[in-house]
């Protein structure tokens, strides 16, 4: 996400606002999201966004860091897109990406109701391994 996103980013808060809120019973879920315009998002506007949106930082964390390591973090990492086009509009993923405790990658998810159903019942899942 990013906070001065107009478009899709609003939109895909409010569906992980509503994921939190259905596992509210399965508080070792945790839910993460990252700025993907860090140069612009400081600490403070991202926990202004956060509340804005419900967000219980104690489930919820909003993150931002090096513009190389989100980078680095976003395509590498979450292998999801990420650009900027000539005139600084970011273009990003609209997935939810589901990390298990060790930290691997364990399914991407769009944020249509079918798709968030089975995120949240694979995170159940998650939940239960050792």
């Amino acid at each position: 996400i990013f906070t001065s996103c107009p478009t899709i980013c609003p939109r895909l808060t409010e569906k992980m606002s509503g994921l939190t809120k259905r596992t509210a019973d399965a508080g070792d879920i945790r839910y993460v999201s990252f700025t993907v315009d860090p140069e612009n998002d400081t600490s403070e506007a991202l926990a202004a966004f956060g509340a804005k949106y419900g967000a219980d930082p104690a489930r919820w964390s909003f993150l931002t860091g090096e513009p190389t390591h989100v980078e680095d973090v976003v395509l590498k990492g979450f292998k999801q897109v990420l650009s900027r086009d000539s005139g600084g509009m970011i273009f990003h993923s609209e997935r939810f990406v589901l990390v298990d405790k060790r930290g691997a990658v364990r399914g991407f998810y769009v944020a249509e109701p079918a798709s968030l159903e089975a995120l949240e019942k694979r995170a159940r899942v998650l939940l239960a391994e050792p």
